[in-house]
């Protein structure tokens, strides 16, 4: 049993180790802020298992380090990914409760404690809407475990394929019409949180879906309502945020359409186009360039979101979801001219006048690069058109 849980002692205690290091550290002046960033990222290189979504998932993180400026904050960033990484290869509904709530754990307290300003009762009520709203949800869950394993005395995820499994990961997952606190909580929290919320904790619950959970439940009315949702709700959005909030959702429709009829690997390759995105979106500082991230966002050729998108109609079209593949087509239509106002926006602005985030390094050069990079990467994917 000991020899079982061995690296999960190693990674707590190496936690632990760097827990102490840095109060020390930064209390006696010996190192400054940087130095146990850098030192976080080191740790999480040793620790990441060899698979490519825990790399994925590392190097996210890794990149996401840099956009909080606190020792407080890099550690909740820490503990959260702890319970990324284990919910990705989770086989048990203990296991699966007890890291999906360390995830949501994190996120509370992140919005507390990296409020400002006159935002800051607005960041604590959204935060505590979402902890009422989870704690709902996972209670719920929690329940229906217990009574499964009163009834088959297994808390193996092999076999229990309950609704609530389902219904919360699409509760985290901000799908419709489960999607109003990530509206609250994207107008209301720093950009560093958004970017953190909008890309890490759905890359480990999708790779938790495609590796250790499988189900017969269809989720073709979620596909409907995130979509339907998530492009007339963004029509009347005053604050950017809450536009991009629900352009989440609509994008998370897109991603279940993707698992409904063309599976995950054309769910990565979309997940994977979107997380680069959102890196560039709340990254950049020129407007022209996020105008171009917005247009890659939007789907229109011949930038990477395209083909993110029509790959996945394709496959829908292959399978004869022809119902799901007409109401992604018009939303995906819809969505664009609110795409559209925002690009009118940001080019004709001042080409240098975006925010960058405090105590990160000047990435103009590299993100950039990576913005125009959006305008080549198509073709690597137009492949499977071809084949």
């Amino acid at each position: 049993m000991f020899w079982n849980s061995i690296v999960e002692l190693d990674l707590c205690f190496g936690l632990l180790l760097l827990i102490l290091f840095g109060l020390l550290s930064l209390r006696n002046g010996h190192v400054s802020l940087p130095h146990i960033r850098l030192l976080c990222q080191v740790w999480l290189i040793t620790i990441t298992p060899m698979e490519v979504q825990d790399i994925a998932l590392c190097a996210l993180t890794v990149v996401l380090l840099f956009n909080f400026a606190s020792f407080e904050a890099l550690l909740f960033l820490l503990l959260g990914y702890v319970g990324q990484l284990y919910i990705m290869h989770s086989c048990n509904l203990v296991s699966f409760y007890v890291c999906l709530e360390a995830q949501t754990l994190c996120v509370v307290v992140l919005c507390g404690l990296l409020a400002r300003g006159a935002s800051t009762s607005f960041s604590v009520e959204a935060a505590l809407k979402f902890l009422l709203l989870s704690a709902m949800v996972s209670g719920m869950a929690l329940f229906w475990f217990s009574a499964m394993y009163q009834r088959t005395g297994s808390l193996d995820m092999v076999g229990q394929e309950t609704f609530w499994i389902l219904l919360v990961m699409l509760f985290k997952l901000g799908v419709a019409p489960m999607h109003m606190w990530s509206v609250d909580l994207y107008g209301s929290i720093p950009k560093a949180l958004v970017l953190y919320l909008g890309t890490a904790p759905k890359l480990s619950l999708f790779t938790f879906w495609a590796s250790s959970w499988h189900h017969d439940f269809s989720v073709g009315v979620f596909i409907l309502f995130s979509m339907l949702i998530g492009s007339i709700g963004a029509y009347g959005q005053p604050a950017l945020r809450s536009l991009f909030a629900y352009s989440t959702v609509n994008e998370i429709g897109l991603m279940l359409l993707a698992i409904e009829t063309a599976g995950f690997h054309t769910l990565y390759q979309h997940l994977g186009i979107y997380i680069i995105t959102q890196l560039l979106l709340w990254n950049l500082t020129d407007k022209r360039l996020f105008a171009l991230c917005a247009v890659s966002l939007a789907g229109l050729p011949p930038f990477a979101g395209f083909f993110g998108k029509a790959w996945i109609f394709w496959h829908a079209m292959s399978v004869q979801a022809f119902s799901l593949l007409a109401a992604a087509l018009f939303c995906t239509v819809l969505s664009l001219v609110y795409y559209l106002r925002v690009i009118r926006l940001f080019w004709t602005a001042p080409v240098h006048a975006a925010v960058s985030f405090a105590g990160a390094p000047n990435q103009t050069t590299l993100t950039s690069a990576c913005a125009v990079a959006l305008a080549f990467a198509p073709v690597m994917l137009i492949k499977p058109f071809i084949i």
